[in-house]
């Protein structure tokens, strides 16, 4: 499974940023976001589902960083994109962005 971590690109210039998903559901807007690590979810991980995912990733990026990760620890307001479907993270847990 393929994952993307997206973190708002102008931090000082977005209302929203480290807020909590009920706030700020109606200004979210993805070109907001630039995508700060890309990589992969071992089969047997992904077949916990994407909220085992979710969570194993907030964790590794919070705690244990890649070499190769430049962005900043996961947190509030950062989207996490699992095979095209992007997941807000809240103050808890995690919200689907749905399509519009």
């Amino acid at each position: 499974m393929k994952f993307k971590i997206k973190q708002i690109k102008d931090l000082k210039n977005c209302d929203y940023s480290f807020e909590h998903y009920d706030w700020c559901k109606d200004k979210i807007n993805l070109n907001d976001y630039g995508v700060v690590y890309e990589g992969e979810v071992s089969d047997e991980d992904a077949s916990k589902g994407n909220n085992y995912v979710l969570e194993m990733l907030f964790t590794k990026f919070n705690i244990a960083h890649p070499e190769d990760y430049k962005g900043r620890s996961l947190s509030v307001s950062d989207i996490v994109e699992l095979d095209g479907k992007n997941y807000y993270c809240d103050a808890f847990g995690w919200v689907e962005l749905k399509e519009e």
